[in-house]
């Protein structure tokens, strides 16, 4: 029966507490679990992005996820407002410029999607 190869790697204090941050986040037993977790999810990663048949990266996909989840919100809150909020709808149809259009729907959508890629938490 084979042993598991040790790889033993000196880290310096940002990274290490990086580490130490992921392992308390994620409820594991050891720095030795923490590492292999995060070296199996950067090997993923990387696999995954040198694939040049596929055409787009793993980031690229989750970017257009996120924009089109913020789109879909956004859908629905609008569907929401004008279903059941029906009496405040009809009296908010008078003024145009209280009920969005769909293109400026979709305008505010990509620009929340943007600020979110930016890092914008709020």
């Amino acid at each position: 029966m084979a042993r598991n190869k040790v790889i033993q790697v000196a880290c310096p204090p940002d990274l290490y507490s990086k580490v130490q941050d992921y392992k308390g986040a994620k409820n594991l037993a050891s720095d030795a679990d923490a590492m292999r977790e995060l070296t199996l999810f950067a090997l993923r990663v990387i696999e995954h992005s040198s694939d040049e048949d596929e055409g787009i990266s793993t980031r690229e996909l989750l970017e257009v996820l996120l924009g089109n989840v913020i789109k879909i919100h956004h859908q629905t809150s609008i569907n929401y407002y004008q279903n059941f909020n029906e009496e405040q709808y009809n009296n908010n149809m008078k003024e145009p410029d209280v009920v969005p259009s769909y293109k400026r729907l979709m305008a505010k959508a990509e620009e929340r999607t943007q600020q979110i890629l930016e890092g914008d938490k709020n």
